[in-house]
């Protein structure tokens, strides 16, 4: 028993000075927030598709010499900016820069960028990476043939359609039209030539996006849209946010839900932008449709 005792006297200064020195150990630096180095910086860095019109796209604006990036996602990117900067009191500029649909999450994953808005549908399988924003836009993925391939789907066996590497448009196409023969594209644009040369038999993705495509081509008349009515599947469009970073996630949904308020009865802010890219001297003209205008508007009830 002395012994022991003896032992306990000769360990315990040690041991009390370690324990100290633990309790003393300063707190660990935590990294500032998303929205914390905005604001000292004056940098927001955002990323956006170049081949997704009308939401991201190159373009040559009235008065610049070159093209650059344009949109209905960049006029919601530009729309944080403004807020932003009214936010910090000071000017905040924007890095824009091109994603993919295969880097996109990762570059918001990595903090490569602090926000990515272009046409990203919200998954369970994404959100293991990346958080998302509210909802901004819906629209329901279609397939686009000419209308000499196919009358309907029991016309796709063994038919070559496009999709974008990375996107969930492949697995939607599995489901309603097993028969078909995906191939991943790298790109919308890249899917289009290929279509147009005849390499593929059709291509996948928001109806909104493969109208906007064939527009101003030649084949405009020669298309079809398939189904004609009814999506294969409902797409919900959100912008990629950090994982864990509430503050900034708080920030772009109240922009969002502001911009989104009354949007169930036709007015508010929403509607400016949308009607620069979807109404009658838009880039495609597409009428708010009532059912999407009420699931945009049921997504921002929790923030009122």
């Amino acid at each position: 028993m002395k012994q022991t005792s003896a032992i306990l006297r000769r360990c315990l200064p040690g041991l009390t000075a370690a324990a100290l020195l633990a309790f003393a150990a300063p707190d660990p630096v935590w990294a500032e927030s998303t929205i914390e180095r905005i604001g000292n910086t004056g940098v927001l860095n955002a990323g956006t598709r170049a081949d997704a019109m009308p939401f991201g796209y190159r373009a040559k604006v009235a008065g610049e010499r070159d093209e650059r990036l344009v949109g209905f996602s960049v006029d919601l990117i530009e729309l944080l900016r403004q807020k932003l900067a009214k936010k910090f009191d000071r000017e905040i500029e924007t890095r824009l820069r091109v994603t993919t649909a295969h880097d996109r999450l990762n570059l918001v994953a990595s903090h490569a960028i602090d926000i990515e808005c272009g046409i990203t549908t919200p998954t369970w399988e994404r959100q293991k990476v990346v958080d998302f924003s509210i909802p901004f836009f819906g629209n329901g993925t279609r397939i686009m043939l000419l209308r000499t391939t196919a009358k309907g789907f029991a016309d796709l066996r063994g038919k070559r359609i496009g999709v974008g590497a990375g996107t969930t448009t492949a697995g939607i196409l599995k489901q309603h039209v097993p028969d078909a023969v995906i191939v991943e594209v790298p790109d919308m644009d890249t899917g289009f030539r290929m279509f147009a040369r005849g390499e593929l038999d059709g291509l996948s993705n928001v109806g909104i996006v493969l109208r906007a495509i064939v527009e101003k081509s030649p084949l405009k008349s020669k298309v079809v849209l398939l189904p004609r009515t009814e999506e294969l599947s409902y797409e919900s469009m959100a912008c990629s946010l950090p994982q864990n970073d509430s503050e900034w996630r708080a920030f772009v949904n109240e922009v969002f839900a502001g911009l989104l308020e009354g949007i169930d009865q036709y007015r508010g802010g929403y509607f400016d932008i949308y009607d620069k890219w979807f109404g009658p001297r838009g880039v495609i003209y597409f009428p708010l449709d009532y059912t999407i205008a009420q699931r945009l508007s049921a997504s921002i009830i929790w923030l009122k």
